[in-house]
């Protein structure tokens, strides 16, 4: 598949447009013209998951974090970024980011997380509201349910837990066909009146060109007239976090023993107000924020849970939301992450599999690089 149209499914896949602002997500490096046969997955792209890349002959890299971040003045081998984006042009690499994106959608990273760790009831600790569109679609009585269904099949009228939900309402349409037009129904020259079918639905915007694109392809008309309204109304089912319910009863320290487990560390750092005491505490609700979480420090302090997980924190941000009678554990940036890379591959599996896409995923062998605890 061409690079350019393998990213307007990746844009799709991973909700692009719900990134938030500060972030640097999407197409990185790469000729939009060139075929891409194998991508490779991975949570970042260093010096060892470029060689990889190279040695299995990968076309584009997928990466959770992204490569380029900061503005790079200059394209010379001066720094690390710099030598890796000319070695990945060189090899013709191309490189796509799939960043907080990937972390607030339904059925992203978040979500896995608390999934692994067996939370229930989980909602975003800050939700985040997206921007839909309404579709709306003239058609004859006939084709409408041929129409609806390329609606429906094209992501329209998909919301939560329903899809295919449409609006339908009867009326008549006018129109005068001139020389040289080739209409469904009427004669040259004559005023014709027709019934019609009005089909709205609301619609997420990666999925817009694709719904436009089915339904002009079954519509019977010579112009199809449709209409796209953007709403003001905010559609939530996305955010920052995530805060869910511990299945039976657990104390702090019980917790901390199965997260140590599940992630596969020799330690991790917690901080509370009480002390060794809060290790006796019930844990009942947990909230948890992958990677960095001090800008959600006063969210976080006035949560109705008993403990927070998080990536990293700094010491003063730990000690403000500790201070509110929870236990702050940090497991490290990269560890919160680890599961980002087999999370990315599967979505696309599927996706690609449902889509019938023939391109080869590879999920990298370095994965991540863990804090290692000295400990003598």
């Amino acid at each position: 598949m061409i690079l350019r149209n393998l990213i307007t499914h990746l844009k799709k896949v991973f909700r692009e447009s719900i990134a938030l602002k500060w972030d640097r997500v999407g197409l990185q490096i790469g000729d939009l013209d060139s075929g891409i046969e194998r991508i490779m997955v991975t949570l970042d792209i260093d010096d060892e998951v470029l060689e990889e890349a190279i040695r299995k002959k990968a076309h584009l890299i997928i990466s959770h974090h992204p490569l380029i971040f900061d503005p790079i003045n200059n394209l010379t081998d001066t720094g690390p970024v710099q030598k890796k984006v000319l070695r990945l042009v060189r090899e013709n690499i191309a490189v796509y980011s799939a960043h907080t994106n990937y972390d607030i959608m339904p059925g992203g990273l978040n979500d896995l997380i608390v999934e692994k760790m067996g939370l229930k009831d989980n909602v975003p600790i800050d939700p985040a509201s997206c921007s839909w569109c309404k579709f709306v679609v003239f058609v004859p009585p006939e084709a409408g349910e041929k129409v609806r269904e390329a609606i429906c099949g094209a992501g329209g009228g998909r919301y939560g837990k329903y899809d295919c939900c449409t609006f339908n309402l009867k009326g008549f349409g006018t129109f005068r066909p001139l020389e040289g037009a080739s209409p469904h129904k009427g004669k040259i020259g004559n005023l014709s009146h027709a019934e019609e079918v009005r089909i709205e639905c609301i619609v997420n915007p990666e999925d817009l060109q694709d719904l436009i694109d089915s339904v002009i392809k079954v519509h019977p008309y010579e112009e199809v007239a449709y209409d796209i309204y953007p709403l003001e109304t905010k559609f939530e089912g996305t955010g920052t976090g995530r805060i869910g319910k511990v299945t039976g009863i657990m104390t702090v320290e019980e917790f901390l023993k199965n997260l140590k487990n599940l992630f596969g560390l020799d330690a991790v750092a917690w901080i509370s107000q009480k002390k060794e005491d809060s290790l006796k505490n019930a844990v009942k609700k947990v909230a948890v924020v992958n990677g960095s979480a001090n800008s959600l420090t006063i969210m976080l302090a006035s949560l109705d849970c008993d403990l927070v997980v998080v990536g990293e924190i700094g010491y003063h941000s730990a000690l403000e939301i500790s201070e509110s009678g929870k236990t702050v554990v940090m497991i490290g940036h990269g560890t919160s992450e680890k599961w980002a890379p087999s999370g990315m591959c599967n979505i696309l599996e599927h996706y690609f599999k449902e889509n019938e896409i023939d391109i080869e995923i590879l999920k990298n062998i370095a994965g991540f690089t863990p804090w290692r605890y000295y400990i003598g």
